[in-house]
């Protein structure tokens, strides 16, 4: 299965206007923002992150520090050379505490992918995950998918995730919710 993605994650806070933005144009993505993880696992292709891992049961992840989390925007775009399924599926955490994606974290994340082939948004609090937002059922029940993806978080915990499947440059709402469990970050990942 390949995954690629190209990642833009804004950050906006009541102190300060920040931005990470990272289109992997560089071709690399150990310098400049400085990505970690199972490095071994990826690559820069194209101006996209590719997962080079071996099709087997396996995981792979990379983080990037990232406090964004009130008043914050994540916007990037995913290509699927597969169609997902509830164990070929991509995560990416939008909050987490800890590095180690395989690790039980504290955040929240947007699956691509399970039983139902939706995009939802999940908290996950150790080990134990709830989906937040249900995205539409068999929205990614497709050979191969390709969408792009935007979730908001005003300060009170409002969470809005939106795509556009067809990249027509129009989102679609999937759902909104008030969650307000996990109040911090520390990192931005790709699962």
């Amino acid at each position: 299965a390949k995954v690629f993605l190209t990642i833009a994650l804004q950050i906006v806070s009541q102190q300060m206007f920040g931005q990470l933005f990272d289109d992997f144009s560089d071709g690399d993505f150990t310098n400049s923002p400085e990505w970690s993880g199972l490095d071994s696992k990826f690559v820069v292709e194209s101006r996209q992150l590719k997962l080079q891992a071996l099709p087997v049961n396996d995981f792979a992840y990379l983080t990037i520090p990232s406090k964004a989390i009130n008043q914050a925007s994540w916007e990037f775009f995913v290509s699927l050379e597969f169609n997902p399924s509830s164990t070929n599926f991509a995560r990416i955490y939008l909050v987490s505490d800890q590095p180690d994606l395989h690790d039980p974290v504290n955040g929240y994340f947007v699956q691509l992918g399970n039983t139902t082939d939706d995009v939802s948004l999940f908290r996950q609090s150790g080990v134990a995950l709830t989906k937040i937002i249900d995205g539409t059922d068999k929205r990614l029940d497709l050979p191969t998918v390709a969408v792009r993806i935007k979730v908001t978080r005003d300060d009170f915990g409002q969470w809005e995730l939106l795509l556009d499947v067809a990249s027509s440059g129009t989102y679609v709402s999937e759902g909104t919710v008030t969650d307000t469990t996990h109040p911090s970050s520390q990192f931005f990942g790709i699962f």
